[in-house]
């Protein structure tokens, strides 16, 4: 009796450490990949404007580093949307040298490109978003969206880059 004690105890602990293993080699790493789709343009991180938004380190470097904007962006401003809460949540809105529809391809490719979890890529409502997730070095998810490129009153267009913290409790 002692003895399928053991054994039973030998294969429940090992059949633990199986499912552990497992469930850890299928949590995404957040690393570097292949393009899937050929990035348009040249691309440069966004990391001088979000630092912007808040106090150093409000945005870990691993999130601030990997969101991408096209070359030549300009940002025409920043609002800290929650500047006392809990959560960061906050905007850039720039102004891009593409056309609407090319600066949507844009992020739809740099953002995965970069190790973001692209999630949402649709028009809602007459308006084009696109959202994507990535765990930051902080403990937290952070989610970027790029909301309705519209054209610019000159060349290029508009569009709103907004990052939040996202917290699950």
């Amino acid at each position: 009796m002692n003895r399928r004690k053991v054994i039973g105890w030998t294969v429940g602990v090992g059949a633990i450490v199986v499912v552990s293993i497992g469930t850890l080699a299928a949590i995404p790493s957040g690393g570097q990949r292949p393009a899937q789709i050929p990035i348009p343009g040249s691309a440069t991180t966004a990391l001088g404007q979000l630092e912007k938004l808040g106090p150093d380190g409000t945005i870990p470097k691993n999130i601030a580093e990997t969101v991408l904007i096209p070359v030549g962006a300009k940002a025409e401003s920043y609002k800290n949307l929650n500047p006392n809460g809990a959560n960061f949540d906050g905007y850039v809105l720039y102004r891009v040298p593409m056309s609407p529809p090319k600066a949507l391809a844009f992020f739809k490719a740099s953002l995965p490109d970069a190790g973001w979890h692209l999630y949402d890529a649709s028009a809602t409502k007459g308006q084009d978003v696109i959202l994507a997730s990535k765990a930051g070095n902080n403990g937290f998810y952070w989610e970027v969206g790029i909301k309705d490129p519209y054209p610019a009153h000159s060349a290029g267009s508009q569009l709103q880059l907004r990052i939040l913290q996202i917290s699950f409790s």
